[in-house]
């Protein structure tokens, strides 16, 4: 793909990715409130669950076109998860004094991002084993 076709992918996919972890975290935020930030701890782990079963699907089964694939797996996934406001918030956890909160923040971000991640691709490795 040239430089024009691959940065639209890209770019749709980051939109769409980008508009629903703000959604979500709006959500979130009226749900539990504003004191712990679930809004973007749901957005990594439905992100990461998502990127697994995209991973399996894109890169394993589908023969797809290489824009969906840039479209679906960087751009949604990559925008729909976000470490840097992951590191933001905790890093102003810390400032603020709130070292217990901010270890719990990263803490359960990576293992539950990660187990998402890979419960997505053993989901999907099982439904197209069977």
């Amino acid at each position: 793909m040239t430089v024009l076709p691959t940065i639209l992918a890209i770019g749709v996919g980051a939109t769409i990715g980008a508009s629903v972890r703000y959604y979500l975290t709006l959500f979130m935020q009226s749900l539990f409130g504003s004191n712990f930030p679930y809004g973007t701890l749901s957005a990594n782990i439905l992100g990461s669950f998502l990127a697994g079963i995209l991973v399996v699907i894109v890169l394993e089964k589908a023969a797809l076109h290489e824009a969906y694939r840039l479209l679906l797996l960087i751009g949604l996934t990559g925008s729909l998860t976000t470490m840097s406001t992951l590191s933001w918030e905790s890093v102003e956890m810390i400032s603020l004094g709130h070292y217990g909160q901010a270890s719990i923040n990263i803490l359960l971000n990576v293992v539950l991002s990660l187990l998402a991640a890979g419960t997505g691709v053993a989901l999907m490795r099982y439904l197209f084993a069977n």
